[in-house]
């Protein structure tokens, strides 16, 4: 499957279109589990539409770690109060450049569907989570239900426990935990 482009980011990460879609960044980062220490990975980052909110959220004492191929290309805008120290990394979400049981979360922010492999991609989370870690996926319905919902559902199902989800109008979303 083809990627966005890096020079689309700025236009599809627009707040105005976003929030036209049902996106809302405070209220969407809740997904994933803040404590001290936290190290989290945003998968696909692009440009930064969830990065800064979900550092605030994760707060001082932690890492995240932005992860997109097109990592350089993408403008990257400081977050505007403390939190998580922010590491922006070019990198492939099908070969995670981070060591095993590493991580205490993930976020696919409507990334998984323009990876080529997503078993790959989901083998990878469950490499790289921690016992107990959570990998919490955003999902482009139409994009997912013409081509692999199904098939992406199991894949969780056969790797992880889902504990939450939800089907808006144009996204599903999901969080798993590793057992």
């Amino acid at each position: 499957m083809l990627r966005t482009p890096a020079r689309c980011y700025h236009f599809i990460s627009h707040r105005t279109i976003r929030a036209a879609l049902g996106d809302r960044p405070r209220r969407d980062v809740r997904w994933i589990p803040a404590r001290p220490g936290t190290v989290c990975a945003e998968i696909g980052s692009g440009g930064g539409f969830y990065t800064a909110e979900l550092a605030r959220r994760l707060g001082p004492q932690s890492l995240l770690v932005a992860l997109d191929p097109a990592a350089a290309d993408t403008p990257h805008e400081p977050p505007a109060a403390p939190g998580a120290r922010i590491a922006y990394i070019a990198g492939d979400g099908c070969a995670l450049p981070f060591a095993t049981a590493s991580l205490d979360a993930l976020l696919y922010s409507y990334s998984l569907e323009e990876m080529p492999d997503a078993r790959a991609a989901l083998t990878e989370a469950e490499r790289v989570l921690r016992p107990g870690g959570q990998v919490v996926l955003f999902l482009w319905r139409p994009v997912l239900h013409a081509r692999r919902a199904t098939s992406v559902l199991a894949l969780c199902r056969e790797r992880f426990e889902v504990v939450r989800a939800e089907r808006g109008m144009q996204n599903l979303r999901l969080a798993c935990r590793k057992p």
